[in-house]
């Protein structure tokens, strides 16, 4: 497992440099269809770009920044401007949109569902 884990695609986009930024990846990544190539460097590069190119694999800032966008591009990446709470919440930094999870579905989404904040803090209480 240790073998594998070091010579995936998954691994290999993580070794890309991205500053203030952190490297995030969709499924599709990792899946072990895609490991043996990342053995062959050439071929590992153009898959990478692949990736990236097709958003599955997105960089997301260490700290959101108002001014811009809650998604946009920086060159090649995708940019998901927002950051995410050890309970998997997402959020931005000017509040624009919450994002709930539990389980790995999303149960409360801002920019769809109009619930007013009293029945919100009702449902999943308050941090703080």
């Amino acid at each position: 497992m240790l073998n594998h884990y070091k010579e995936s695609m998954h691994d290999y986009m993580w070794r890309i440099p991205h500053g203030e930024f952190r490297v995030e990846a969709r499924q599709i990544v990792r899946e072990e269809r895609f490991d043996k190539y990342a053995k062959i460097p050439v071929v590992r590069f153009f898959l990478a770009l692949y990736f990236i190119a097709r958003d599955d694999a997105f960089i997301r800032p260490h700290k959101p920044d108002p001014s811009k966008p809650m998604f946009y591009r920086r060159y090649l990446w995708r940019v998901h401007n927002c950051g995410q709470r050890k309970d998997g919440t997402f959020y931005t930094s000017g509040n624009a949109a919450m994002i709930v999870f539990e389980d790995s579905k999303v149960i409360y989404d801002s920019t769809v569902d109009k619930i007013p904040f009293n029945e919100l803090k009702s449902r999943f209480g308050t941090h703080g």
